[in-house]
């Protein structure tokens, strides 16, 4: 488990500044992707959507960084998105042809969120028994 911090330190530093920044500042999402909200409304989602969504994620990441009992929700929340997000972004890829360097960069960060979330949660138990049974062997 001794690589969990740098994860979770890494997952923070990504996910929570992008949504701090795309909350209090939508023209940034309109100049790096094109996205813009043609009412009120749809400057509201967009916040919500690409900013609330992703400073969460961080924000879950940070409390499992102090607690690491939360490190296995935090997995599952990004197995989820992670996986979620890369292959409706790819399918977005396919169907739209926004192949900039963007999409491929997000896209690459994505997979990795997914399937290292999952390769996480297929190793836990395994770590988690490695830990007790090296527990039992040190002396009282």
């Amino acid at each position: 488990m001794k690589y969990s911090k740098p994860y979770l330190i890494l997952t923070v530093l990504v996910w929570l500044p992008w949504g701090l920044q795309c909350i209090f500042d939508t023209s940034n999402i309109v100049t790096m992707i094109g996205v813009t909200g043609t009412h009120a409304t749809g400057n509201t989602d967009i916040r919500v959507m690409y900013g609330g969504v992703q400073f969460a994620v961080g924000v879950m990441a940070a409390v499992a960084l102090y607690d690491g009992r939360h490190f296995e929700k935090t997995l599952w929340c990004l197995a989820f998105l992670g996986s979620c997000m890369a292959l409706s972004r790819f399918y977005g890829l396919l169907v739209d042809g926004s192949g900039t360097a963007y999409t491929w960069g997000v896209l690459g960060y994505e997979t990795f969120a997914g399937t290292s979330a999952i390769g996480w949660l297929v190793l836990l138990p395994r770590l988690q028994a490695q830990k007790e049974s090296n527990a039992g062997d040190s002396p009282v």
